[in-house]
C-alpha cells in the first residue's frame, strides 16, 4: 500500500532526527548559519509582540524561545520526541507538544496570527497536508512564514580555486525531485524540490506567496557572512497569506 510506504518513510526520517537531536541542539544554537536564518525570518515576521504563533517543526525549541522573548504567545510542536524533550527542559516557558507535520495539526481553526516553520519542510517527504493545515489554523489575515535550504544552491558541490577556497557552485541539475542522505549532525534525509513545486502546493492549499527573502537586510548580519555566502545564498524564506 502507498500509505504504508509513506508512513514507513516518515517514521524512518523522524527516527533520524531523534538520533541527531542532542548533537543538533548543541551545535546549531550558536552556529553562524542559524543567526542568518533567524535574522531572515525576523525580518519577514515583523513585530510579533502579542501575536499568537505556532512554531511548526520547532526542533530543539531555540527559535520558539526567541519568539517568546520578543513577546509572542508561542505554541510549538515537532515530530521527533527527543527534540520535544530537549525543548521542554531548556525552555519551560513555551508550550511544546509532539506533533507529526504530515498529519492534521491538533489545533483549532483560525487559532494563530502566524505559523512559522524554520528549515524543516525540505526534510519532510510529504508537506501538502501541512500547507493545508497551516491555512486552516491561520486567522483570515494570518501568514505562514517558512524557510528552507535554497533549492538552487544547497545540494551542488562547491568548486575550489588552486588554494582550496570555495569560489562557486556548479548547478548540474535543478529540475525534478531528488532525495539525498546528508551527514551534518548525523544521518538525515533531504528532499530537493523546485521553487515552482513549492508554489504549486501553496496555491493548492489556499496560500499565496507575498514575499521571498534570500539574505538578511540587516547590514551587520550580512557583513558577518563569509564572502562566498554573500555571493550565493544558503537559505530562502517565504511569507504567505491566505487567498482572498
Amino acid at each position: 500500500m502507498v500509505y504504508d510506504e509513506e508512513a514507513m518513510e516518515n517514521e524512518r526520517v523522524i527516527g533520524q532526527w531523534n538520533n541527531v537531536a542532542k548533537v543538533y541542539a548543541e551545535v546549531q544554537r550558536t552556529a553562524p548559519n542559524n543567526v542568518t536564518n533567524w535574522q531572515i525570518l525576523k525580518e519577514l515576521l515583523g513585530n510579533v509582540k502579542g501575536k499568537d504563533i505556532l512554531d511548526a517543526g520547532c526542533g530543539d525549541g531555540f527559535f520558539s524561545n526567541q519568539l517568546h522573548k520578543l513577546g509572542a504567545n508561542v505554541c510549538a510542536c515537532d515530530g521527533a520526541s527527543n527534540f520535544v524533550e530537549i525543548a521542554k527542559k531548556d525552555f519551560p516557558e513555551v508550550s511544546f507538544r509532539l506533533c507529526d507535520l504530515t498529519k492534521p495539526l491538533p489545533y483549532g481553526d483560525q487559532s494563530f496570527d502566524l505559523v512559522v516553520s524554520s528549515l524543516v519542510l525540505m526534510d519532510i517527504e510529504k508537506i501538502d497536508t501541512f500547507f493545508c493545515e497551516a491555512c486552516r489554523v491561520l486567522r483570515p489575515d494570518g501568514r505562514l512564514v517558512f524557510s528552507i535550504m535554497h533549492p538552487s544552491f544547497f545540494l551542488p558541490d562547491w568548486e575550489l580555486d588552486e588554494n582550496g577556497n570555495k569560489i562557486y557552485k556548479k548547478v548540474k541539475k535543478y529540475w525534478g525531485q531528488e532525495t539525498k542522505t546528508l551527514n551534518i549532525w548525523g544521518e538525515t534525509t533531504h528532499y530537493h524540490r523546485t521553487f515552482s513545486w513549492y508554489s504549486k502546493l501553496l496555491k493548492n492549499a489556499g496560500l499565496a506567496i507575498e514575499e521571498i527573502k534570500e539574505n538578511p537586510d540587516d547590514e551587520k548580519t550580512f557583513a558577518a557572512l563569509e564572502e562566498r555566502k554573500k555571493r550565493i545564498p544558503l537559505f530562502v524564506a517565504f511569507s504567505c497569506v491566505k487567498h482572498r
